[in-house]
C-alpha cells in the first residue's frame, strides 16, 4: 500500500469527547480534493437517529467482557439500563483518549468505567476504531475490497511516540493492517485541509480573507482546539506548495473538558445551598471558561515571540473548541497584528485534513525533529574518555556500554521520508543469533550515555542474524526514517542481505 495509491482512504478521528469519519475515493481526490464524504446520521440505539458529524466517543461493554455498542447507543442502552437498575457489571467509558495523554503507557493499562470498574484500555480503544471501520463499511454504496483502502487514524502532535504506537497496536489489533495504516497530526491534518479548502475559495467564502496564506513564503499557526488538547503548529508555504514546519508542535490539555470540569466544580460547590434550582448568569459562565482559554492564548504568544515564528500573518482556529465565541474573541483582542481565522468547517478540519493527508503523505515537507534520537551501543573502552564504571569485559575485548548513538538531532530539519545516514553494528557475541537494538531519545543535542537523565527509551526491535557465518564479523547496517508523523528504523543483515522496516515496540512501563 505504501508503494501503490489506494483505491480510496478512510480518516478515523477518534476525539476526547466526539469521534467521526471522513473518506473519499481516489477519483474524486483527482478531480476535487474537497470531495470528501462525513456520515452525518448517527443511530441512538432507541430508533431514533441523531443528525451529528460526529457521535460521542463512550463505548459500552456488557458484564461478559464483550463489546456492546458506541457513541449514542452506547449512552442510550446505558441510560436505559441504569433507568431500570440493571447497570451493574456493564462497563461504559468515556473521554478516554486523555489517558493517552497523562497517563504512563503500556499494553496492560487500565481504564476506569464511570461505575469505578477497570478494564484493558488497549482492547477499549480496538474496539473503538472497529466499530468506526465497520459503521464506514456499511454507509458505502459499493463494494471495496478492505486490501484497496488506506485507513488514516489522528492523534494530538504533542502525544508522545509511545502514544503513536499504542494506536496502532489498537488499530492493528481492530483488524487494520500495518501497512494499511497511516498516524496523521491533528494540526498538521487541519493545516493540510486549509491549504485545499484555499485552493477552492471565491471572492464571497469567508475564509477568502485568509488567501496570502497559500503563497509562497506565507507564515500562519494552526491552533487546533479540541476536547482534551490543544495542538499548536506552524508552518511555511515553501515553492512547491508543501508546508515546512518552523516549530515543533507543542501545546497541552486545555481543551473544552477543562471548563466541563470547571463547571462540574461550581456545581458540587453550591448546588445543594441553593436548593432544587440554581441560576447562573453569563458572568459566571464566562469566568469558567477564562482560565482554560487564558492557558491557550498564553501559549500562542510565546510561539508568537520566539525567533523562528517572525512574519505570522494568521492564526488559524480549528476543532471543536475553536466555535467558541469567546475563545475567537480573546484571540482577535490579543492578536491585534495577525489575522485570525476559524475556517469554514472547523470542527471536521482535522478528519478531512487526515483524508488529504492520506491521499498526499508527503504535503508537510519538512518537520523538525522533536528530540535528538538514536540508540544504545558498544564501543571500544578508551581511557580517560570514558567513565570507569562503564567498562565491560566481552570476550577478553574492553568494551564501554551504553554509548548513545545518535541519527538524528532536536530540531534539526528533517525532509518528508529522508533516511539517516547508515551506521553498521556488529553482534556483541560469538553465536549471536538475534540482536535487540534499544532506541532512545534526548532532549539534549549532544548526549554521552543512555543512562543520562535527559534520556528516555522509546522502545526496542529485534533483528534476526541466523547465519553465523563471520560470527562477531557479521554487520547489521541500521537508519532512521524520519520525517514522517512516526519514527522508523530500517535494518540491513548484510550476510543475507535482508532489508526489513522496523515499527519498533514501545516500553512497556
Amino acid at each position: 500500500m505504501a508503494n501503490s495509491k489506494p483505491l480510496m482512504v478512510i480518516a478515523i478521528d477518534i476525539g476526547t469527547t466526539y469521534s467521526g469519519y471522513a473518506f473519499s475515493f481516489q477519483h474524486e481526490f483527482l478531480a476535487d480534493k474537497l470531495n470528501i464524504t462525513t456520515n452525518k446520521v448517527w443511530s441512538d440505539g432507541d430508533n431514533h437517529l441523531q443528525t451529528s458529524y460526529k457521535t460521542p466517543t463512550s463505548v459500552l461493554i456488557d458484564p461478559y467482557g464483550d463489546f456492546h455498542s458506541f457513541g449514542y447507543e452506547a449512552e442510550t442502552n446505558y441510560s436505559q439500563l441504569a433507568k431500570n437498575k440493571e447497570e451493574k457489571n456493564w462497563l461504559l467509558f468515556r473521554r478516554f483518549k486523555m489517558n493517552l495523554y497523562k497517563s504512563e503507557i503500556s499494553e496492560t493499562m487500565e481504564l476506569e468505567s464511570v461505575s469505578g470498574q477497570r478494564f484493558n484500555a488497549l482492547s477499549v480503544f480496538a474496539m473503538s476504531i472497529l466499530y468506526l471501520k465497520e459503521h464506514f463499511s456499511r454507509s458505502l454504496r459499493q463494494q471495496v475490497a478492505d486490501s484497496e483502502i488506506q485507513y488514516v487514524l489522528t492523534v494530538p502532535a504533542i502525544w508522545d511516540e509511545d502514544a503513536k504506537q499504542f494506536m496502532r497496536k489498537a488499530a492493528l489489533q481492530s483488524g487494520i493492517l500495518g501497512d494499511q495504516l497511516a498516524i496523521a497530526l491533528e494540526p498538521e491534518a487541519a493545516s493540510i485541509f486549509c491549504q485545499s479548502l484555499l485552493a477552492n475559495s471565491r471572492s464571497d467564502d469567508e475564509f477568502c480573507d485568509a488567501d496570502d496564506i497559500s503563497r509562497n513564503g506565507s507564515r500562519y499557526i494552526v491552533v487546533d482546539a479540541g476536547g482534551g488538547t490543544v495542538d499548536t503548529t506552524v508552518h511555511e508555504v515553501m515553492l512547491s506548495g508543501d508546508l515546512k514546519e518552523l516549530h515543533k508542535a507543542s501545546g497541552g490539555g486545555w481543551g473544552g473538558t477543562q471548563v466541563d470540569d470547571q463547571f462540574t466544580e461550581l456545581l458540587l460547590k453550591n448546588f445543594y445551598r441553593k436548593g432544587d434550582k440554581m441560576r447562573i448568569s453569563g458572568k459566571v459562565m464566562q469566568s469558567l471558561m477564562k482560565p482554560t482559554i487564558q492557558k491557550i492564548s498564553t501559549h500562542v504568544e510565546t510561539l508568537m515571540a520566539d525567533s523562528r515564528c517572525r512574519g505570522i500573518s494568521h492564526i488559524l482556529l480549528v476543532g471543536g473548541f475553536s466555535e467558541s465565541p469567546l475563545l475567537q474573541e480573546e484571540f482577535r483582542k490579543n492578536f491585534r497584528s495577525v489575522n485570525v481565522v476559524t475556517p469554514l468547517d472547523a470542527v471536521l478540519s482535522v478528519v478531512k485534513g487526515a483524508v488529504i493527508f492520506g491521499h498526499r503523505a508527503g504535503a508537510i515537507g519538512i518537520r523538525l525533529a522533536a528530540f535528538t534520537y538514536g540508540i544504545r551501543s558498544l564501543s571500544t573502552f578508551v581511557d580517560g574518555e570514558h567513565d570507569p564504571d562503564k567498562l565491560i569485559m566481552i570476550e577478553g575485548e574492553r568494551k564501554c556500554k551504553d554509548i548513545f548513538y545518535r541519527f538524528v538531532s532536536v530540531d534539526e530539519e528533517v525532509p518528508y521520508g529522508m533516511e539517516t545516514s547508515e551506521h553498521t553494528f556488529s553482534p556483541t557475541y560469538s553465536g549471536q543469533t538475534k540482536m535487540r537494538v534499544a532506541v532512545y531519545k534526548f532532549t539534549v543535542t549532544k548526549p554521552k550515555y543512555t543512562t543520562d537523565p535527559s534520556c528516555f527509551k522509546l522502545g526496542s526491535f529485534r533483528v534476526d542474524l541466523p547465519d553465523l557465518t563471520g560470527e562477531k564479523k557479521r554487520k547489521v547496517g541500521m537508519k532512521f526514517i524520519v520525517g514522517g508523523t512516526e519514527l522508523k528504523v530500517k535494518a540491513h543483515e548484510k550476510t543475507t542481505g535482508k532489508i526489513f522496516d522496523a515499527t519498533f515496540n514501545f516500553v512497556t512501563k
